[in-house]
């Protein structure tokens, strides 16, 4: 794991600040079409990024639809159809994750531009340590995060059905691909090349991008509390010099105190704005989660 170095002593560029903090995040959600954007954008950017959520959304329907019916229409035993609840409560969490993100997509950018503004209003070196410091903390937990999530997903995706290999039919003289989610016949019997392979690849996609929204989703929780944090610690920094000031405060008291509760202000507001944005996402996906984990145990 590669530590972001950035030497505070050459000219300050607070864009590249910007990018230690949020760069992971960007990286995780951009791809899913749900990274905001602040500045107006073309009409063909506004049509890619409904197309991807379009595509988004199909995939996770190509999941959720085939895995329904098949449990609804062709499974007889019932400690199965229970079993296979689970699957079907991890397409639910995805779909509720995505719209959740899009949803928050304003307030995911108002975090982002509060984050900006911070950087490009930070002159004091000790104020801008802090800052790196707390910003390279976020950067790994959204390593480790996304770290345990795409290994649950390599792993139960991708090593288990290649290490089974190709399978025999029971009754037809074929083999194939075990799918990593139920198929229902009533759309095609999936057991067939090269539709087999297709469909296999296809839930292996879908399956990637509903495995993606947990690190996505987990990185603007970190991101956006360990920024917080570092606020926090910049307004004690500046506290530590209410008396005697220092380069970049104001010559008198009364200019200092009142620089001081603007940026405990705008603290708080950004902690309104973090709290709005994510307690609504991960309390759903919490919920859901115990219920899949449940029905799985």
């Amino acid at each position: 794991m590669q530590k972001s170095k950035i030497n505070i002593n050459r000219p300050v560029d607070y864009e590249e600040y910007v990018n230690l903090s949020i760069q992971w995040s960007r990286w995780l959600l951009k791809p899913m079409g749900l990274w905001p954007y602040s500045n107006p954008i073309s009409r063909f950017k506004q049509y890619l990024h409904r197309l991807i959520n379009i595509v988004c959304y199909s995939l996770m329907s190509f999941l959720f639809i085939p895995c329904s019916l098949y449990v609804v229409f062709e499974m007889e035993d019932t400690y199965g159809k229970l079993k296979q609840f689970g699957p079907l409560i991890f397409c639910v969490t995805g779909f509720v994750k995505y719209y959740s993100l899009i949803n928050h997509k304003a307030d995911i950018n108002e975090c982002v531009e509060r984050i900006k503004w911070d950087w490009k209003n930070t002159t004091n070196d000790r104020d801008r340590e802090i800052m790196i410091a707390n910003a390279n903390f976020g950067r790994k937990l959204v390593m480790v995060c996304t770290f345990f999530m795409y290994s649950g997903f390599v792993l139960y995706s991708v090593v288990i059905p290649f290490s089974m290999g190709r399978v025999t039919a029971e009754d037809a003289n074929i083999t194939f691909y075990p799918l990593i989610f139920p198929f229902t016949s009533y759309v095609a019997d999936a057991r067939y090349s090269p539709l087999n392979e297709i469909v296999f690849s296809l839930q292996v996609l879908a399956s990637y991008l509903i495995h993606s929204l947990a690190p996505a989703a987990c990185s603007l929780a970190a991101v956006l509390a360990v920024h917080t944090c570092g606020q926090m610690q910049v307004l004690m920094n500046c506290l530590k010099h209410l008396i005697h000031g220092r380069s970049d405060m104001s010559e008198r008291l009364d200019g200092r105190i009142a620089d001081i509760v603007n940026q405990h202000v705008r603290v708080l507001r950004y902690v309104i704005v973090y709290r709005f944005t994510t307690a609504f996402s991960f309390i759903r996906s919490y919920l859901l989660f115990r219920v899949e984990y449940n029905i799985r145990v």
